[in-house]
């Protein structure tokens, strides 16, 4: 898991993409546990898709992300923006970068 260390402003981030980007040069801190995480999970995490898994929408093969809620493969922000209209859509907060 990983938070964004970049201090927003009093205000608050100008649009939503701005929110997700985490600042203009801000950087990553990986968390050990995550209190939404549980709540989050898709039940059966057995068959996650491979690594290798192209974006299920426009079937890029790199820069994927993996829905930990519904286990749906989709490509990222730098690509098609694919999983991050996933979460508009879905409310789905919890993915991993393949």
């Amino acid at each position: 898991m990983a938070t964004y260390s970049s201090k927003l402003p009093e205000n608050g981030p100008e649009d939503e993409d701005e929110m997700m980007i985490g600042g203009e040069l801000g950087w990553v801190r990986h968390l050990a546990s995550c209190d939404h995480l549980v709540a989050s999970l898709s039940s059966d995490l057995a068959r996650i898709p491979t690594p290798d898994t192209p974006c299920n929408m426009c079937k890029h093969p790199r820069g994927n992300w993996l829905c930990l809620c519904c286990k749906e493969v989709l490509c990222s922000r730098y690509v098609n923006k694919h999983m991050l209209r996933h979460y508009r859509e879905k409310n789905h907060s919890v993915a991993l970068d393949y």
